[in-house]
């Protein structure tokens, strides 16, 4: 844009001076007065990321969607899950408010993959890869590929997220950028922290490289949850009818920490020759205290005469959205949660060319990562088996949003009990302790990787083609340890008056009681009693260890025409699993089992990029890959519990799920920032992983007094086929153009907006019945309104998905209808999700933002089956964070 003096000076003053400081206008007196124009110009960070992202998308030889740091190397959101999920395809499944997986184009989550620099890692949680722990500090750039290669593993189905960390020759000498920003958390009015740095330059006369990163994010927050859950089975009297076991209300109060750091060498020997050594850390902490209220509604509770609320009479006479239920049994509950989600990744890798034609490339790296699911306390209180001890409910679940219970004293007689005085205090209830209890759990995955790559410039068929090759071998141990301690206390005078602090309720939702949150301190001086005076005994349970070696080599050509190129190979994985576990029934260890398998694989594919014009690209693929049951699925261990006549454990028998896909795709380049994509994709998928229950049917755990041959099995298997399709539109185009070509003011061409839709339809086929795929929304709509002028950067983006399956559940028939066995399956509801963030650029060096998240304050749920029986709702508030990032 161009002004005189007098208009560049006036606008330097009004907008901090962030293109030509004040000093630098006086300082070209002599341009000016010579009737030369000033050149006054301000960083445009979304577009600067778009345009670099557009560059490499375009010149792929596969489907991607890029994101790029802008000029300065900064990334729009705090972690990965945020930033991808304004990509095109791209869901998000949250936890707490907070993005956590990636359902790339409507699949489940464990089809997406996770790399650092091409090199894919294990995650700390096995297949399905979290994606909240890795900070965007980190990253310079994110490449989504979505159309698999032979050069990638064959696990990766939906697609995969490669991270390409910073380095130092990506910039000229000495550069210092980060950021610290300060906000606060309205539910529970908690504070969140969120800084990072980098350091980056370059010795030795231009030969060595070195980068540094390092950042933390905090956040506290209280977060306001009920569940009604689950739902008892209908009964033949009236299949239409399905009432709650249970309904709960959970006061959480939680501090979310990410920690994370990095450093990267990078030696130059010539033009030809560059080693790097790299390693990241990453760390994520959920420190949480839960204070549970639960209502046992179909435990001894009954109508005013004395009706079980559990019987065929009941189920005939109640309403289960709204009632009243006349001694039910009332449940506290203390729950302290510590959870750590630790990686630790180390590479060492080299790039080297040959002449004009060869280049190969190495890897060598070491992965070590932590999931740590410890309880360090659990107390749980339960009123007395005294109908008179225990209060009558009124429920009301009309209210999707807002399932509620109020409380009142019971009076009268067993067969005629009568709704006494209303009860504000739960605590006014005797509620004995119950059980005691605290538990340890450490998931630990060791992985070592080495990996070598080829690249050969030839002709082929008397035309220009690339061929690539290589191979690779990881051998990977994830292994399980859990133990803890319990106890029942009868006898104990304990009671959660005696745990509870004063204070006042942080949450917003309708309660129709009051309460006292525990005190942590109080909390864990109880366990450390109890362990003191043995009154908890040990239990061991939960042993087990998984092994895997991957044998991996590939073939693949591309061959170049006038039109564009063919992309063509195969790739060939020798998989090898073992396992060992530990069998326990109770507390008593039944010795070791182990287990063996392996498999070989092959997986072709081609893809064809055609030029239709300069700016006008079609893309088709044709694609297999396998996902593979998750290293726990694997373990050949059983858990036993011979009350319930259950087993619970692992198959290592489960085969690799298998996908064929297509892909079809067309995209338009055009300039200032336009760009428009459409594509249709498909896969077949065989022998879908399921979790299921069924009978066992063996002997072989029988022992004296126990057939356990007829006990309820719980375990993963392979049944049922399917497909997954959908279409993916994206467009992305700003009004400078426009602006510039009708000669309109200048100001409005800083107006742009970025909009995604993926419609997807899933299907499978369980034999009784069909369902969709877990993680699969029938939409995903992404849009962002940009203003981005003169220094300012404005971005208002929302997020909304339909619902989508949790969990697949088990069905019967009841009176000649299928009727869900308890919850049925278990979906998230419709989710949406509105931030707003602001960038002004001070100078060169300076630039302050301010960021608002969830601005609507919607919550997330959950239901069973259908959403007339919601089993879950949680709201967890906005977030505001305000501060300044800087760049030298």
């Amino acid at each position: 844009m161009l002004f005189s003096k007098k208009g560049a000076l006036r606008l330097a003053l009004m907008a901090g001076a962030s293109f030509i400081s004040v000093g630098q206008v006086y300082a070209q007196d002599a341009q000016v007065a010579t009737g030369e124009e000033v050149v006054v110009r301000g960083r445009r960070p979304l577009a600067e990321s778009q345009e670099a992202a557009m560059k490499v998308q375009k010149n792929s030889d596969s489907l991607v969607t890029v994101l790029s740091a802008d000029a300065i190397g900064d990334l729009p959101d705090q972690n990965v899950a945020q930033a991808v999920s304004r990509l095109p395809g791209v869901g998000i499944e949250r936890d707490q408010g907070q993005g956590r997986y990636v359902n790339l184009r409507g699949a489940p989550r464990y089809w997406t993959t996770l790399s650092f620099d091409g090199l894919s890692v294990v995650s700390p949680e096995g297949r399905q890869t979290r994606f909240d722990n890795i900070p965007s500090a980190i990253a310079s750039q994110v490449t989504i590929q979505k159309a698999i290669v032979p050069s990638m593993p064959g696990d990766t189905v939906a697609g995969n997220v490669d991270i390409r960390t910073r380095r130092a020759f990506d910039y000229k000498g000495q550069k210092i950028t980060g950021k610290f920003g300060l906000g606060h958390v309205e539910l529970g009015d908690g504070q969140e922290l969120d800084a990072s740095l980098v350091y980056s330059n370059i010795f030795l006369d231009g030969k060595l490289g070195i980068v540094a990163q390092a950042s933390y994010y905090s956040r506290e927050m209280a977060t306001e949850n009920w569940e009604t859950d689950p739902y008892a089975t209908p009964r033949a009297v009236d299949t239409s009818k399905r009432f709650a076991v249970d309904t709960k209300n959970k006061h959480y109060r939680l501090t979310r920490e990410n920690t994370s750091a990095s450093l990267r060498f990078d030696y130059k020997f010539d033009t030809n020759n560059t080693v790097f050594a790299s390693t990241i850390y990453s760390d994520y902490h959920d420190d949480e205290l839960r204070d549970q209220f639960i209502v046992n509604l179909d435990g001894q509770s009954t109508n005013a005469a004395g009706v079980a609320y559990n019987s065929d009479a009941n189920f005939t006479a109640s309403d289960p959205k709204v009632g009243t239920v006349y001694g039910a049994r009332l449940n506290a509950r203390i729950t302290y949660r510590d959870n750590y989600d630790t990686m630790a990744t180390n590479t060492l890798g080299g790039e080297h060319r040959f002449g004009d034609a060869l280049n190969a490339s190495w890897r060598l790296n070491y992965t070590w990562t932590e999931n740590r699911g410890d309880n360090p306390a659990e107390i749980r209180f339960r009123s007395g088996s005294n109908f008179a001890s225990r209060p009558t409910v009124n429920y009301d679940f009309r209210d999707t949003s807002a399932n509620f219970f109020e409380l009142f004293r019971t009076t009268g007689t067993t067969t005629a009990r009568v709704k006494g005085d209303r009860v504000m205090n739960v605590e006014d209830f005797t509620m004995p302790l119950n059980q005691i209890s605290m538990f340890e759990a450490a998931e630990v995955t060791k992985a070592w990787t080495g990996k070598v790559d080829f690249d050969y410039q030839t002709v082929l068929f008397g035309r220009e083609t690339k061929v690539e090759f290589g191979g690779l071998y990881t051998t990977r141990e994830k292994e399980n340890r859990d133990y803890g301690f319990s106890g029942s206390t009868s006898g104990s005078t304990l009671t959660y008056s005696q745990l509870a602090q004063d204070g006042g309720y942080l949450g917003e939702q309708h309660l129709g009681y009051t309460f006292r949150y525990s005190n942590r301190d109080a909390v864990l001086n109880t366990i450390a009693t109890s362990r003191g005076s043995t009154a908890l005994t040990e239990n061991l349970a939960n042993y087990w260890k998984v092994s895997e070696d991957i044998t991996a080599a590939y073939l693949m050509a591309t061959t170049e025409f006038d039109w564009g190129n063919i992309v063509y190979g195969a790739r060939v994985e020798a998989i090898n699993n073992t396992g060992e576990a530990y069998t326990f029934v109770g507390s008593t260890n039944n010795g070791l089992l182990e287990s063996k398998s392996d498999e070989t694989l092959v997986y072709p594919s081609v893809h064809l990029n055609w030029n239709l014009s300069d700016r006008l690209k079609a893309r088709f693929g044709l694609t297999t890959s396998a996902s593979r049951a998750d290293f726990d699925d694997l373990r050949p261990n059983f858990t036993i519990d011979d009350t319930a006549d259950s087993i619970s454990g692992g198959n290592p028998d489960a085969n690799p799920e298998k996908q064929v896909g297509l892909d079809a795709y067309l995209e338009y380049y055009g300039s200032n920032d336009t760009f428009f994509s459409a594509g249709v994709f498909y896969k077949d998928i065989s022998d879908v992983l399921l979790s299921t229950s069924t009978t066992y049917g063996k002997d072989d755990l029988d022992v004296t007094g126990f057939d356990r041959t007829n006990y309820t099995y719980s375990t993963v298997i392979n049944g049922g086929d399917g497909h997954i399709q959908g279409l993916e539109l994206f467009a992305s185009t700003s009004a400078e153009s426009l602006v510039e070509s009708h000669n309109l003011p200048a100001w409005l061409g800083g107006f742009g907006v970025r909009a995604s839709a993926t419609f997807t339809e899933s299907e499978l086929n369980l034999g009784a019945r069909t369902i969709s795929l877990s993680g699969t929304s029938d939409s995903v709509y992404n849009v962002q309104a940009i203003y981005e002028k003169y220094g300012l950067t404005v971005r208002l983006a929302a997020q909304y998905r339909t619902p989508w399956l949790q969990d697949i559940g088990s069905y019967t028939t009841v009176a000649g209808k299928i009727v869900p066995n308890g919850n049925g399956d278990i979906y998230w509801d419709k989710d949406l999700e509105v931030d707003l963030s602001v960038r002004y650029q001070i100078n060169d060096n300076f630039e302050v933002f301010a960021d608002g998240v969830n601005l609507t304050n919607d919550g997330a749920a959950r239901f069973g089956d259908t959403d007339q029986y919601p089993i879950e709702y949680e709201k967890f508030g906005k977030r505001f964070i305000a501060g300044v990032r800087f760049n030298f």
